[in-house]
């Protein structure tokens, strides 16, 4: 379990394979130019999301920048996203302030970039996800997909060693996994 100013934060699975397919890409990029790696965008994109899944959401989930208006229907006003990469990019999450739980979804990649009225813009691929049910809209069935395969949040460590090694966040500290 990785815990962050008191909240707790969770992965789904979606997110997972995101991140994991990114972390390898940037791995990728390290061992083929140890000195220019942490410029590439794929690595600038990975030190955006882990600023914002570890310090700046867990900071204060509840940021009015982070609403969505109607975008992905009124019934699902409770998703919240972050902006990133000059506004291209959407981290969707849900939160819990009573049980002080965050539950990270997905996060869009170059392939479903924010692009207004197009059939790959990060909201219309995030809704059409929550359509078919996968990540799940029901708050209980997304914390249990969020939090059965802890194995995989091994992922996020690696997310954060990557950036320390690049020297993105210097003030990096391990994980607290209570």
């Amino acid at each position: 379990m990785i815990v962050v100013n008191g909240w707790t934060i969770y992965a789904h699975p979606l997110l997972l394979d995101q991140l994991e397919k990114l972390t390898r890409v940037v791995e990728k990029a390290r061992a083929k130019d140890s000195h220019g790696w942490a410029r590439t965008a794929n690595a600038k994109v990975l030190a955006a999301v882990r600023s914002l899944m570890f310090e700046t959401v867990p900071s204060d989930p509840t940021r009015p920048e982070y609403r969505q208006g109607g975008t992905l229907g009124a019934a699902r006003k409770h998703w919240f996203r972050a902006k990133f990469g000059n506004g291209r990019f959407r981290l969707f999450f849900r939160y819990d302030s009573r049980s002080k739980v965050i539950i990270f979804a997905w996060v869009n990649d170059d392939t479903t970039l924010r692009t207004y009225d197009s059939k790959t813009d990060a909201y219309a691929v995030f809704k059409g996800m929550l359509d078919k049910g996968n990540p799940p809209d029901d708050w209980a069935t997304l914390i249990q997909a969020g939090s059965t395969d802890m194995a995989r949040h091994n992922a996020l460590q690696r997310m954060a060693d990557l950036d320390q090694e690049a020297g993105i966040f210097d003030d990096h500290t391990p994980l607290d996994r209570s």
